[in-house]
């Protein structure tokens, strides 16, 4: 159980606040997933691996099978505990709903990722996929998930500026 869950308390007295479960939980597993899928496609995969794609989404750039099958991997994980760290550095900014909302936006992130990983170990493996269709709604997914943090921090901004009176009074 996590410390937050163990009613833990910051240097100031407030609690941990925690994040949201379903949402790490389903991000770490994409990630693990995102591993096994490169592991298990290497045997078979070509030397050359699409790994770019031109406005049109079609593939204009190829890379080793290091390349395309394990930089977004490290990069989904990489970028999932960078994110993460943002409410470790700043824990005043992610209190109640952006730490949940927080979560969501790190899930997304890891969605964008393993959608882009998709294609390439689909595209490895002989298909034609056209990326605009997989990464448009994904970062469609990803501008909510932005909106809502961005939302949700600037409540908790909002109400920490705001004065006790509720506002002006004439």
């Amino acid at each position: 159980e996590s410390a937050a869950g163990r009613g833990a308390r910051r240097s100031d007295g407030r609690a941990v606040m925690k994040s949201n479960r379903n949402a790490d939980w389903l991000a770490r597993a994409l990630i693990v997933a995102m591993f096994a899928v490169a592991a298990w496609s290497w045997p078979t995969a070509p030397a050359q691996i699409p790994i770019h794609w031109n406005i049109a989404g079609q593939i204009d750039g190829y890379g080793s099978k290091f390349v395309g099958l394990l930089l977004m991997p490290v990069i989904g994980l990489a970028g999932y505990g960078l994110i993460g760290l943002t409410a470790v550095i700043r824990p005043e900014q992610f209190e109640g709903r952006a730490m949940s909302a927080l979560s969501w936006f790190r899930l997304a992130y890891v969605i964008v990722m393993a959608g882009v990983f998709g294609v390439i170990v689909a595209d490895a493996g002989g298909s034609n996929l056209n990326m605009n269709y997989v990464i448009f709604p994904l970062l469609a997914v990803m501008m909510i998930a932005i909106a809502n943090l961005l939302m949700q921090l600037n409540r908790i901004k909002m109400a920490k500026t705001a004065p006790p009176s509720g506002g002006i009074q004439v």
